[in-house]
Order: structure tokens, then C-alpha cells, then sequence
């Protein structure tokens, strides 16, 4: 072995050195890695399946997003009468596709007003962008409802990382392809795998024939030399000679790296064509008049045997009571809370100490697509610890002139981002952005920001119901949420424990279905 080989070997024990090598993400290679049995945990579940006609009954959903488009659409097939209201002038809520003309002015003091400026057919995903593959109820509703789906790219070979910091080591503020740290790390641990086969020093119950085969794949993984077993340079990776051993494992970029990437990562995921907001739209033309827009809800009363419902009409300024037997509220619970609405104690304090995400996104629209021109890069991300939080390229549009970029995708309140001006939130993207980018500044010709807890209607991006099953107080909100009070259903995505996916909302929107449905049933 190289001397710097042996004294990795040396610092580390073999059982350990798996382990590392599992953590890196060759588990494959060593051990059956069940992880793969729990990518269900995202899923809305069966849909429910829903028996009887109900007489006469109306119900009234509070909120077009997803959740509130969805109960909306069940109850609407199972034959009550129907009607949605929203505040805002499009349906989608958080799902917002930010085009050309799009707009909102901020809340809080000295909020801004802000107007898209992209050109024609470019946009940027302000909420929801991608659908994993076994979120089986919005994909099944994209096909119910005809919202044609294509790729979403989560990881491209050739995107950076771009670590700042003493503690990188050798490769900080480097610019290095996420090829090349695969290739890297993948061969250097093959090839100390093979040669600790080679010296019979693995604690594995193999064979000798086991052990052929195992250097052979492990050849071929690693890309390693056949004649002496070294990782050394290859096709795959790129041009340049492999990063040295050490300086990736203390860079930290192998964390990012696995065998088989599990959770809301593994590929393939998709988004609709044209931009994420065709899901909920899909919704609207199904549901057509039954949607009323631009109708904000002022206060929610509900009696031992009805629900009144004030609304405000945000064109004309007419108050109007409306009538009925259920109210299904999907607004977000940051709105909720702010309402006049009877709900008893329990279920008012879970609604108002469920935390929200200050999450928030930028667009940024180039001149010139110089992420693959220049550097060769068609979708994925940017993996750094530059204080923008995500920093991605579109699954769309290739090799067309002009992009957008997700150039900020995080907690708003980094760095007090949020309290800038909107002006001040976009430069030091393009300073930080430009240190892997020098391109960014020339090619840069507007941007959009969507900082949710400052837009109106939502006070916040997503919630999970509470950041786990009990808050400070003791008390498990998601159970609270999820219980009918009185005649009110609350069916927002917070209240699956999934909110920060749609899928949440729609699972959400289901378990209020289905104990509206049954409740009205029982009454018939």
C-alpha cells in the first residue's frame, strides 16, 4: 500500500472502515441496507373508499390549495353541494408558479410590491417543485386530472460543491464535480477493500470464490487498475487526477453522498410541464364555478346544527353570510388563528402553537444559460455552505437562450435576509453565487423573491403539525387537528404531520373526507 493508505488503515479498524464506507455510501457493497422499506413514509396512504349518497347536505372548504382542491373534488363526486372560497386570485395556495406579471406586496412594515418581470415561458416554483415517485396520491391525481408530469433532475454528475471554512480542509472555496467526489471515494475504498481481501483480513464470512467475485465487482465499481489493484485516474470522474484520499474525507462532501439515495431524494421525481402549478389548476377545471376567488373569510360561527360563514368579496367589498351543515377549513393555520372563528380552547391553542416555515425562494433569470454552456450542468444542485440554503438548476428549458435559477432556497430569516429590502435579499446571492459562478453577475437580468412568511394569505411556508407528536405543552397537537370540533373539519397539510409535501395536503383532504362523509351519512 502507499504510505498514506496504510496509515488510513492503520487509524481506523476494519469493522470500522465498513461502517465509514456505509456512511459514505457503498453500503451495497458490504451489508443489505433496509432503507428502502421505509420510502412509504411520505405516502397519503389508500385513498378512501367512500359508500352512500348524501341528502341535501352542503359543505363549505375553506381554501383553494391543494388540500382544499382536493376535498373539494371528493365531496363534489360524492354529491354534496360544494362551494371553495379563496382569497387569492389563483388557486394552488403555497403551490405558486411565479411567471411573467405575477405578483404580491409583503406584509409588515414597509412591505414591498413586487412584479414579475421573467421573460414569456420563464418561471420559478415559489412552493412545491418536485413529486417523488411513491407520492402515489398526487401522481395519481395528476393522471385523474390530465397534468402531463416530465423529470425533475435531483442530482447532476456535474454540479459543484463548494465548501468555505478551515474546517474543509484542502478543498475549501475549491470548486469540485460531484463526479469527481463519487469517483474518488468510491475508488479509494475499493481499493482498500480489495487489498484487505487481498491480506484475508476482512471480517466477512466469504468464501475464496465469494471473495473473487467480490474484488471483481469492487474492480469494476472502483474503477481500480487490474494489475495492481489502485484507484488511480479514469474516464468517469473527469480529466484531472483524483482528489487526494484524506482531503475529501475531511471536506466533509462525502455526506452527501449515498449508494441508493433514500427519502425525498431518490430519483425518479417529476414536476409538471410548464410549471407546478398545472397540479391545482388540473383541480379548478374540474371544479369550475364551485371555486369562488378573491374571497377572503372574515368569521366562522358554527351552532349545534350549521356553520355561517362571512365572507368578503376583495373586488367589491360586499360582505356576504353563507350557510352550511360542515365547513372543511384547509386555510393555513397561521390564517386560522387569526380569524374569528368559535373552535373550542383545545383545538385553538393546537392551531395556534403549530410553528410555521419561514421558508423561502428566489428566481433569479439569466441572459444566457451559462450553467450548461459553460460548465455542463442540466438540472440538480449547487452543494455548498454558502448562506443561500439550495442553490439549483431547471429541469427544463435545455439549451434554450434564457433560465431561471433557484438562486436562494431556505429559512428566510438567515442572515436577516428577510428584513432587507428586496434588492438587498438578491445581492449577496449574487456575490456568494459568483464564487462558483463568475459568470452570474454579466448573465443576470432579474429576479423574483417569495419569502412566505411575508405573503399575504399564508404567514408561512409549511408546517409538519408541531415538529413531532407533542409540543412544549405536552399536548399531541396532530391529534387535536386531526378531530372534527364540533361541526369545523380542519383538512390543511399541517394536520397530516406531512405538510411540508402535497402529498400531505392530499392525505389530509382524504381523512376529512372520509369523516365528513361518514358524519353526514349517520345524520341522513
Amino acid at each position: 500500500m502507499s504510505d498514506s493508505l496504510r496509515q488510513l488503515t492503520l487509524e481506523m479498524t476494519r469493522r470500522g472502515f465498513l461502517e465509514r464506507f456505509g456512511f459514505i455510501g457503498g453500503s451495497t457493497l458490504v451489508m443489505t441496507a433496509m432503507n428502502s422499506w421505509e420510502l412509504l413514509g411520505g405516502q397519503a396512504g389508500p385513498k378512501p373508499v367512500l359508500d352512500g349518497r348524501p341528502k341535501n347536505k352542503k359543505i363549505i372548504v375553506l381554501g383553494a390549495g391543494v388540500s382544499g382542491l382536493t376535498a373539494g373534488y371528493e365531496l363534489n363526486k360524492l354529491g354534496y353541494d360544494v362551494k371553495i372560497i379563496e382569497a387569492r386570485d389563483r388557486v394552488g395556495g403555497v403551490n405558486w408558479t411565479v411567471r411573467k406579471g405575477a405578483t404580491h406586496t409583503e406584509v409588515g412594515p414597509g412591505g414591498e410590491t413586487q412584479v414579475c418581470k421573467f421573460d414569456e415561458g420563464m418561471y420559478v416554483n415559489g412552493g412545491p417543485w418536485r413529486i417523488p415517485h411513491w407520492h402515489t396520491g398526487v401522481l395519481g391525481y395528476c393522471k385523474e386530472l390530465g397534468v402531463p408530469l416530465e423529470i425533475f433532475v435531483n442530482e447532476a454528475e456535474a454540479a459543484y460543491f463548494y465548501y468555505e471554512g478551515a474546517e474543509v480542509g484542502a478543498l475549501a472555496s475549491k470548486r469540485v464535480r460531484l463526479r469527481e467526489v463519487k469517483a474518488d471515494l468510491f475508488g479509494y475504498t475499493c481499493e482498500l477493500m480489495t487489498k484487505a481481501i487481498d491480506q484475508s483480513k476482512l471480517d466477512l464470512p466469504l468464501t475464496a470464490e465469494d471473495k473473487d467475485k467480490f474484488v471483481q465487482f469492487l474492480m469494476s465499481a472502483g474503477y481500480l487498475d487490474r494489475a495492481d489493484h489502485a484507484y488511480k485516474k479514469n474516464s468517469g470522474r473527469g480529466p484531472d487526477d483524483p482528489h487526494d484520499f484524506k482531503a475529501l474525507l475531511h471536506s466533509g462532501f462525502g455526506n452527501r453522498i449515498r449508494s441508493v439515495m433514500d427519502g425525498t431524494g431518490q430519483a425518479p421525481m417529476f414536476q409538471p410541464i410548464g410549471g407546478i402549478d398545472n397540479f391545482p389548476k388540473g383541480f379548478q377545471k374540474k371544479l369550475g364555478d364551485k371555486i369562488s376567488l378573491q374571497t377572503e373569510v372574515m368569521s366562522i360561527h358554527q351552532a349545534p346544527d350549521s356553520v355561517k360563514v362571512v365572507v368578503k368579496d376583495l373586488k367589491t367589498g360586499t360582505k356576504t353570510e353563507l350557510m352550511a351543515d360542515y365547513i372543511v377549513s384547509c386555510l393555513p393555520l397561521t390564517v386560522l388563528s387569526k380569524i374569528d372563528v368559535n373552535l373550542s380552547p383545545e383545538t385553538m391553542d393546537a392551531v395556534k402553537n403549530t410553528p410555521y416555515s419561514p421558508s423561502a425562494k428566489m428566481g433569479l433569470q439569466m441572459k444566457r444559460r451559462f450553467w450548461e454552456e459553460d460548465d455542463r450542468i442540466f438540472g440538480g444542485h449547487l452543494y455548498s455552505n454558502l448562506p443561500f440554503g439550495e442553490f439549483s438548476y431547471p429541469s427544463n428549458g435545455y439549451f434554450g437562450d434564457k433560465g431561471v435559477l433557484l438562486g436562494f432556497y431556505g429559512n428566510g430569516q438567515m442572515a436577516d435576509v428577510v428584513n432587507m429590502p428586496i434588492k438587498g435579499r438578491i445581492e449577496p446571492v449574487l456575490m456568494h453565487a459568483s464564487k462558483v459562478h463568475p459568470q452570474i453577475r454579466a448573465e443576470y437580468d432579474n429576479a423574483y423573491c417569495v419569502f412566505w412568511e411575508k405573503i399575504p394569505y399564508s404567514m408561512g411556508a409549511f408546517s409538519g403539525g408541531g415538529g413531532g407528536p407533542r409540543g412544549a405543552n405536552g399536548v399531541d397537537r396532530l391529534s387535536v387537528l386531526g378531530k372534527p370540533d364540533g361541526r369545523i373539519f380542519l383538512g390543511c397539510a399541517a394536520v397530516s404531520g406531512n405538510g411540508s409535501w402535497m402529498e400531505g395536503a392530499v392525505a389530509s383532504a382524504w381523512k376529512q373526507v372520509k369523516a365528513v362523509h361518514e358524519r353526514a351519512m349517520a345524520s341522513s
